[in-house]
């Protein structure tokens, strides 16, 4: 789930899953309530290989501080401003800093350097060798996303509705581009990416804006989803979710709008479909998968978007976004569990609770394993196995 925001303020109005169960029949336990699970057949596991307590993850706040993998090492951080680095492979912690502060934006890698940002706007850059801050910078507004951090700078996108690039070096802003709010937004802020200098990003406002790195001019902006209905509720078409590049597309989609394949190079759309999502997609195996706001799952054809299977099984079980690995689509719920899912055909292939606390950050994917941020804070590596 998320929270709705004034634009106003930015401050927290109310659930999305209150608002969504106020839009259902109250007189329908069975549409309010998550869905219980069944029995499966599992052919897979999902066996862990290490895990750590980084300290919890500020749910009512709707934090979502995604580590980040980078030449060999995890980052990850809390709430309360701790910063972990952990041995890739097992688990191994390599150095602890602690900012002392309540955390709402990271963990963004790249060019030997972390980058988090706090509550009141404060970005924070620290070495990737052991911790130590190299910068910090003010911006104009709350961060609650992961920095893109490429071409020499760093990219942060504030929840009032501005693109900041700063020098990676020095940490001094370089360039700005603000963008129109809608009145009423979703609690959170897409990631935006860096790919072939451009940076891509999606907005509240249910548009793809890429800019030039190096000096924040536009390449091109499309929309992806359109405000539709009369009330405020109705319009609210957010990207939460990070665009994914895969070659020369760009994969993206919102919430009460569409999924969308865009040429990367001047914004073009490939196809489009109704959709309505606050994940990051995730492609793979010629699907591209998406896991949206009633909990069904579905996977698309990656070259025309043509529907190949939807799973209606975890109905609001709030689910994560989707992972593609090891040819295997993973999502996590609000109870722990991992879901494993057969790519081609959409059916549970195998099941792994691993831990009571909901799994809503984006599961990260490197090679042989998965890891996985439960909101209490627990780390887990995970692999593929057959039963």
């Amino acid at each position: 789930m998320g929270f709705l925001n004034r634009a106003a303020g930015r401050t927290a109005a109310v659930a999305l899953a209150v608002a969504l169960a106020a839009c259902a029949s109250n007189d329908e336990k069975e549409d309010v309530d998550p869905v219980e699970l069944v029995d499966i057949n599992s052919t897979v596991a999902l066996q862990e290989v290490w895990s750590a307590d980084i300290g919890g993850i500020d749910q009512k706040r709707y934090a979502m501080l995604q580590p980040s993998l980078i030449d060999g090492r995890l980052i990850a951080a809390s709430s309360d401003g701790e910063i972990s680095a952990f041995d890739r492979s097992s688990g191994r912690k390599l150095w602890e800093t602690d900012l002392d502060v309540d955390l709402s934006g990271g963990v963004g890698t790249g060019l030997g350097m972390a980058v988090v940002s706090d509550y009141r706007g404060r970005a924070v850059a620290l070495d990737l060798e052991n911790g130590a801050e190299l910068w910090n910078y003010q911006v104009s507004g709350e961060v609650v996303a992961a920095p893109a951090i490429g071409a020499g700078v760093v990219v942060l996108q504030t929840v009032d509705g501005k693109l900041v690039g700063l020098d990676a070096t020095s940490g001094e802003e370089l360039w700005s581009h603000n963008t129109n709010l809608p009145v009423l937004t979703l609690r959170g802020t897409a990631a935006p990416v860096i790919s072939g200098g451009m940076v891509i990003a999606g907005l509240d406002n249910g548009k793809l804006l890429a800019l030039d790195a190096r000096d924040g001019i536009q390449r091109w902006e499309q929309r992806v989803a359109i405000p539709q209905g009369s009330a405020e509720l109705e319009r609210v078409v957010d990207i939460d979710g990070a665009p994914v590049v895969r070659g020369d597309l760009v994969f993206a989609a919102s919430y009460q709008g569409r999924v969308v394949a865009l040429s990367k190079d001047n914004g073009r759309g490939l196809w489009a479909r109704d959709a309505s999502t606050h994940h990051e997609v995730a492609v793979g195996g010629g699907h591209v998968y998406l896991s949206d706001a009633s909990g069904s799952v579905y996977a698309y054809n990656v070259g025309s978007g043509q529907i190949e299977w939807s799973n209606n099984e975890l109905l609001r079980r709030e689910l994560s976004g989707p992972a593609f690995f090891q040819d295997v689509v993973v999502v996590g719920d609000l109870e722990g569990y991992l879901h494993v899912l057969d790519p081609n055909s959409g059916q549970f292939i195998g099941r792994e609770q691993v831990d009571g606390d909901a799994i809503r950050i984006p599961i990260l994917v490197d090679g042989d394993l998965i890891f996985v941020l439960s909101d209490d804070g627990k780390l887990s590596a995970l692999r593929l196995a057959d039963t």
